[in-house]
Formats: C-alpha cells, sequence, structure tokens
C-alpha cells in the first residue's frame, strides 16, 4: 500500500512540476511575441525620424516587432509618399500610412522628402487615408490591450484619435511612448499650435505614457554610405547633410529602441515625481503609471546598436 501511495505521490509531483514547466514555456513565448507598433511620425525637418523606421523594420524581420501602421502628424506634401517609400524598400508597402489633415500653422520645410518621393512607392498624400480612419481600421483588428504607440513627432493625431474614439483606445493600448520632455515640452508637445492637443492627450490618455529626451550625444547615421545607392533611408540622410553623410542625433531613434525591446539593461524607468506643460497643466506621473527613461548604456553603446539596427538591409 505504500509502495502503491508513493508511486501516486511521485506521479502527482511530476504532473505538478510538468504544468510549471509548461507555464514557463507559455510566458516566455508570450514575452517573445513581436511588439505591435504603431509609429507616429513628423519626418519632415529632421532626419531622424527616417533612421526609427529603418530600426522599425530591421526589428520586424529579426522577430522583434510588427508595424501595423504609420502615422503621419505633419503636412508636408511628400511625407506620405517618402514614407511608403521606405516601407516599399523593405518589403513592406502594403502597411497603411495615414495622414493628418487639418490646421498646421508654419509648416517645415524638409531637405530630403522630395529626393525620397523618386524611390518606388505607391502612395501619396492625396490618396492616403487619414489617420483616423487608419487607427480605427488597424486598432479594431487587435487584441486587447496589445499596441504600443511610439509617438516622435506631435500630438496632434492623437488628439483627435482619443477625441473620436476613447473607449478604443481604452481597450487596445497598451503604452504610449513619447519622445519629448515631461517638463514643460513646448517643442513636441506644443510646436504648430499643438499645445492644446498635448494637454488633452497628457490629461485623458488612459494607458501608461514613457517620456524620454535622450539621444542629444548620441550620434547615428554615418555608417549608412555603405548601404546601396537604392536605400532611401541612405538618401535622406545623404540629402540631409546637403550631399554628404555625417552622424545626427539618435532622438526618435531611442524611442524606437524602448518602445520594441522595453528596458531591458537599456534603460532605467522611473514613475517618481511629477509632468507638467508650459500652460501651467500638472500631474503625478505613478498615478497612471507614467515613468521616464534614464539611460543605462554609454551614448557610442548606444550608437553601435543603432546604427547596426539601421543600415541592415531588408530580408529578399
Amino acid at each position: 500500500m505504500k509502495t502503491i501511495e508513493g508511486k501516486l505521490k511521485k506521479m502527482n509531483n511530476g504532473i505538478v512540476l510538468l504544468l510549471v514547466f509548461m507555464a514557463v514555456i507559455f510566458v516566455n513565448g508570450q514575452n517573445q511575441l513581436p511588439k505591435k507598433i504603431i509609429y507616429e511620425t513628423n519626418m519632415c525637418l529632421d532626419v531622424d525620424d527616417v533612421g526609427g523606421l529603418a530600426m522599425l523594420h530591421t526589428l520586424q524581420n529579426r522577430g522583434e516587432a510588427e508595424l501595423l501602421a504609420v502615422c503621419y502628424n505633419e503636412v508636408h506634401p511628400n511625407g506620405a509618399a517618402a514614407i511608403d517609400a521606405i516601407n516599399t524598400w523593405y518589403g513592406r508597402g502594403d502597411i497603411p500610412v495615414g495622414v493628418y489633415r487639418g490646421p498646421f500653422p508654419d509648416p517645415d520645410t524638409s531637405a530630403y522628402l522630395h529626393a525620397l518621393t523618386k524611390f518606388p512607392h505607391d502612395l501619396n498624400s492625396a490618396n492616403a487615408p487619414n489617420t483616423l480612419d487608419v487607427y480605427r481600421k488597424v486598432l479594431t483588428k487587435q487584441p486587447d490591450k496589445s499596441v504600443t504607440i511610439i509617438s516622435v513627432g506631435f500630438l496632434n493625431n492623437l488628439d483627435i484619435l482619443l477625441k473620436n474614439e476613447p473607449e478604443l483606445v481604452a481597450k487596445k493600448i497598451k503604452e504610449l511612448v513619447i519622445m519629448g520632455s515631461h517638463i514643460n515640452d513646448s517643442h513636441n508637445l506644443g510646436f504648430h499650435n499643438t499645445a492644446n492637443a498635448a494637454l488633452n492627450v497628457l490629461k485623458n490618455w488612459p494607458s501608461p505614457i514613457t517620456f524620454h529626451h535622450i539621444g542629444g550625444n548620441i550620434m547615428t547615421g554615418q555608417s549608412l554610405q555603405d548601404t546601396p545607392v537604392q536605400n532611401p533611408v541612405r538618401e535622406a540622410y545623404f540629402r540631409y547633410f546637403g550631399g554628404k553623410f555625417e552622424n545626427r542625433t539618435s532622438f526618435d531613434p531611442i524611442t524606437v529602441l524602448y518602445g520594441v525591446r522595453g528596458t531591458d539593461g537599456y534603460f532605467k524607468r522611473n514613475s517618481e515625481g511629477f509632468g507638467s506643460l508650459p500652460n501651467g497643466f500638472k500631474w503625478e506621473l505613478k498615478i497612471r503609471n507614467d515613468g521616464v527613461l534614464e539611460p543605462l548604456l554609454t551614448p557610442d553603446e548606444y550608437a553601435k546598436i543603432i546604427d547596426e539596427l539601421m543600415a541592415e538591409l531588408p530580408q529578399k
């Protein structure tokens, strides 16, 4: 009798261990699923938006990300075509590109967007859908709390989304990552008369928001000169520097690095303290589990990671 009881006990222990093992495998598998990303960009005046988009394609090639859509929060007439040209270069010309259509005082000029329209593409500002339609179509199809929005521009598109589809945002968005300072940022959180849009987003956004202003001393992009001339990312950096290759600051690529890979030894995320806007609005970070990134690597270490991701060629 004791022998039978002992065997049953061993069997039960074995079953428990097997279930624990299967649970670990399941959790690890869940953690390794590609990060679902929507890229919000003001790709126009600066060029590191292009570097960030290139990184997202490489990270998708590596199985780390799934780029669901790119939404354009500037109004340059060549913006949609340039974005589509980059997506097409990476073999993903079918990725939805939404454009902002609304008031936008003092729009920026660009040193490179027109040149990118010479690369293969089939989308332009006239036939591209508006961003609200893209968000509705894309988010509706995603699992709950599964989408990360990486915002490296202004918040006008997100303001429109939040005003029109607050329940969809609350249901589908896992995290909003903003390239901008959480303390009185008058550029990304206010330039081109977008201060009221920023106020609405920061006051009413339902998911955690992560801010950062890292990248001013992280210089990347010169390595693109070693990629093929057919590469529109290479062309963008070449044109930005007036027909030569130099390194550029990396605020937007850093945003992408965190947006896809998280902290994971790259950053520390601090949720203590308050955020504020120049108009006087103030909020406590920990209430919504907002956070501010702090660097854990040296500028050269970040630059090496970013350059490798930006310059990796598309899969054929």
